[in-house]
């Protein structure tokens, strides 16, 4: 109900506004004038070298000292169809950049890659042993249950080197007879 009273009195209001006439002379036409003659020759080149060369140990960062080479071309063909013309814009060259970190050295830096590098070395060697056990291990197990890798097989090395201790000193006795008697003379 109150939208409606709201209507009506925004009716009222609207008839109740008289026109306006312009007095005298209005005849106003636009003239616009406008010249536009402009020639942009855009030649811009950027060469991005990025950022100083980083080593990371966990939470520690090392910046490293970087030179950075950077080849570019940049070129361009216009034509011009109606004034049968061609230019070609060709721009060659080469950025080369060093950076140098500021702040302390990194004697730190390279301790640590030093001790990390030892310990990547010793995991990688524990690896190897840990696969050469396992090996033995499983050979072992094969053997003692009377089995073998039939030696025409291509996996026949797997086991190849993995004997019974009393099958070889039975074999090989001369390798461990007692070479000297022991004496009773201090």
């Amino acid at each position: 109900m109150m939208r409606l009273r709201l209507l009506a009195l925004s009716l009222l209001c609207l008839s109740l506004v008289s026109k306006a006439k312009a007095e005298g002379d209005t005849n106003v036409q636009a003239q616009p004038n406008a010249i536009g003659n402009s020639s942009i020759i855009n030649q811009n080149m950027n060469v991005n070298n990025g950022m100083t060369g980083k080593l990371q140990f966990g939470n520690l960062v090392c910046s490293q000292p970087t030179m950075a080479f950077t080849p570019f071309y940049t070129g361009n063909d216009a034509e011009n169809p109606s004034s049968e013309t061609y230019s070609i814009n060709e721009g060659w060259g080469f950025q080369m950049s060093f950076m140098v970190p500021l702040g302390t050295n990194n004697e730190t830096c390279s301790e640590l890659a030093k001790v990390k590098l030892d310990l990547a070395i010793e995991e990688l060697d524990k690896q190897v042993h840990d696969k050469q056990l396992v090996r033995v291990l499983k050979c072992s197990q094969l053997h003692a249950a009377g089995y073998m890798i039939n030696p025409v097989s291509k996996y026949a090395y797997i086991c190849s080197d993995v004997i019974n201790i009393r099958s070889y000193v039975k074999a090989n006795p001369s390798l461990f007879a007692d070479p000297l008697p022991l004496s009773s003379e201090p």
